[in-house]
């Protein structure tokens, strides 16, 4: 897959290019059907698969300090789109001053000049440009004069529920893991760094790694089944997300007990990928009724991981 860190580094034209725009943070359920859709398009008219997007996110520009939750870092975004089988991808700069295009610019000045667009995929609910003035309705008006065409994919409904990423984010954050996972089609995951922690699980008979991980979003307080990959191997995990009530800390922590593994792994990079809460955090009366919990916590996650795979 060919990355462009924006329009104006194009260096090349696109034979009938179909293009789909989008923030596709999550890349969940529904951006995988509009990504299959444009693949199978562009491989009909023997074309070149293209995705739009924009990094940051439009949102965390035009609302400076609102600390904007993406699902995905850039990263895990463009590994996905290769995923899907996109040819593609041009990454914009989302600046101020980039917002301030009009829809109209934006349409006749990249999609059509720059691009070559032959073909647009969109879904039902997509706007664009300066203030948000254009939207599917605009997009066809346009294509009808510049010699385009326009696909709104419907959105994707799974579990009675309209698949999109706001969705998910609610979803990661109150810690209904599981539900989130089925709506992206797969774990929710981060990696961070393994850094120093206070040493409490360890002498509780449980040594912990703490982490520090690479994006804002992470799962609600609680414990958690988790999958640990650590130098390319997975391992099985019970993670805790909290502040340890029991030791009446204030600082948020997450931490995770690689199970069968015994190793010191300070600065090391893990990937973390969530399967299941197993329960909400607790404060315990005493540290031995914690040790009992988390012996139950970590025959728990051995029950979970035992029958789901990544």
């Amino acid at each position: 897959m060919k990355v462009f860190e924006g329009y104006k580094f194009l260096n090349q034209k696109f034979f009938n290019p179909v293009v789909t725009l989008g923030n596709f943070d999550g890349v969940h359920l529904g951006h995988q059907e509009i990504f299959s859709r444009v693949r199978e398009r562009a491989k009909a008219i023997q074309g070149t698969s293209l995705v739009y997007t924009f990094h940051p996110h439009p949102l965390s520009v035009l609302t400076p300090g609102s600390k904007f939750l993406n699902i995905t870092t850039l990263e895990e975004k463009l590994k996905l789109i290769e995923k899907a089988g996109i040819e593609v991808v041009i990454c914009e700069p989302f600046t101020l001053e980039f917002s301030r295009l009009s829809a109209e610019e934006f349409v006749k000045n990249i999609l059509c000049s720059k691009i070559g667009t032959k073909e647009i995929f969109v879904g039902e609910d997509y706007n664009f440009g300066s203030k948000r003035q254009g939207n599917i309705h605009f997009l066809i008006t346009m294509g009808k004069s510049l010699n385009f065409r326009v696909k709104i994919i419907e959105s994707q409904i799974k579990d009675n529920i309209i698949v999109k990423s706001s969705k998910i984010r609610e979803f990661i954050r109150q810690g209904d893991i599981s539900t989130a996972n089925r709506l992206l089609g797969r774990h929710f995951s981060f990696s961070g760094e393994v850094i120093k922690g206070k040493g409490r699980g360890a002498n509780l008979g449980f040594p912990t790694a703490n982490i520090k991980p690479d994006k804002i979003l992470h799962p609600g307080t609680g414990v958690y089944a988790v999958w640990v990959t650590l130098r390319d191997q997975r391992f099985p995990g019970a993670m805790n997300i909290g502040y340890n009530p029991t030791f009446k800390y204030r600082e948020l922590s997450l931490e995770v007990y690689i199970l069968d593994f015994n190793e010191s792994i300070y600065g090391e990079k893990l990937d973390i990928n969530f399967v299941a809460r197993i329960r909400k955090e607790e404060k315990f009366r005493s540290p031995q009724e914690l040790i009992h919990q988390m012996h139950q916590d970590v025959i728990e996650a051995r029950k979970i991981l035992g029958s789901n795979r990544i």
